[in-house]
């Protein structure tokens, strides 16, 4: 599995290999001081995986992982 910081790197990597098309879509809940982000990756149009964090970089990179999980790609 890579390390914590490079999901995102190597969900990038995986898609582009195979040719599919990837985004993630983040959103911000609650006060700017004190809110959470919640990160949905999306590929080839269907959802793979989704999460929360204090920050963008944090709910990206969760979401990224779930989404290799699903993608069976480090099991």
């Amino acid at each position: 599995m890579p390390s914590k910081t490079e999901y995102v790197h190597t969900l990038n990597t995986v898609v582009q290999r195979y040719r599919y098309t990837g985004e993630f879509i983040d959103s911000h809940h609650g006060p700017q001081h004190s809110g959470y982000w919640s990160s949905v990756v999306y590929i080839n149009n269907m959802e793979y995986g989704n999460a929360t964090g204090r920050t963008r970089k944090e709910a990206r990179e969760s979401a990224a992982r779930e989404a290799l999980l699903v993608l069976r790609h480090y099991a």
